[in-house]
């Protein structure tokens, strides 16, 4: 059993939320993401989602976007996120999850891209613009396949996601992109629990959560929740500081996981 489904087993069972992080592979720096993550994990980050720039992000909003562009313009790329998740395993003890759009993945042979990964220390994948009817091209990996949900889908969508036995479903907050955002919190409570209705799979809620507030409104019906675009905003704003960084982000995780301690206010 794989780290991912250990851990988001323990978490529904305890009835609290996990933290997964997202960050883009190599930005700013290699260097300096590295001291990133290693902050991450110190502030109590669960797990590790690690974006690959892409040319096309659909899925992504303003924030995440410009770092695909940035990592784009510097050359990054799949061979250059994985020898980085290499890097990234044997420093810190966080379960990776690697987020990329299929393109990359096909050019470099499925075969291929899941023996790197797995080498890496890859543990999870979600791939976006991969629908479910199509992630069976990815099963044999040894990966965990994340499936992606939206409000919108059908109860058929739901019933197919619940299919995978995933470690966890990952559950779209809202229509559109990432990105920080004010959420419509009953809907999204109700769209949980209709998921729910179909799978005891865990569920990992994302798109748009950015403070412990959200956390809190929605501890009791995820699993999970992912923080990308809020993290990302700390990195743009500190990069120029370097030696400030590290700890701005090892605060905002410390900030964010308080809501699993029964804490409450303002961040």
């Amino acid at each position: 059993m794989s780290g991912i489904r250990k851990l988001m087993q323990r978490y529904q069972q305890e009835r609290k939320s996990a933290l997964i992080a997202f960050i883009m592979a190599l930005m700013p720096n290699e260097e300096l993401c590295l001291d990133c993550i290693k902050a991450l994990e110190q502030g109590g980050c669960d797990l590790l989602e690690l974006g690959i720039p892409f040319t096309d992000p659909l899925a992504d909003g303003e924030v995440i976007e410009r770092f695909h562009h940035r990592g784009i313009k510097q050359g990054l790329n799949l061979k250059r996120g994985l020898e980085f998740a290499g890097r990234v395993s044997q420093v810190c003890r966080l379960p990776l999850i690697l987020f990329s759009y299929y393109n990359p993945l096909y050019r470099t042979g499925l075969d291929r891209f899941m023996a790197e990964a797995r080498a890496a220390g890859i543990e999870g994948l979600i791939v976006p613009d991969l629908s479910l009817d199509e992630l069976p091209v990815l099963k044999g990996s040894q990966l965990d396949v994340i499936p992606m949900l939206a409000p919108s889908s059908s109860e058929d969508r739901i019933q197919l996601a619940a299919e995978q036995q995933a470690a966890f479903i990952y559950c779209v907050s809202v229509r559109g992109v990432t990105g920080m955002r004010k959420l419509p919190e009953q809907e999204i409570k109700e769209y949980l629990q209709r998921v729910k209705t179909f799978t005891s799979t865990p569920l990992a809620l994302g798109f748009g959560i950015s403070s412990r507030q959200q956390i809190e409104v929605f501890q009791n019906h995820a699993d999970a929740v992912v923080v990308g675009s809020y993290l990302a905003r700390i990195i743009e704003e500190y990069e120029s500081q370097p030696r400030l960084l590290p700890g701005q982000m090892e605060k905002a995780i410390k900030e964010l996981t308080r809501s699993r301690e029964g804490y409450y206010g303002s961040v």
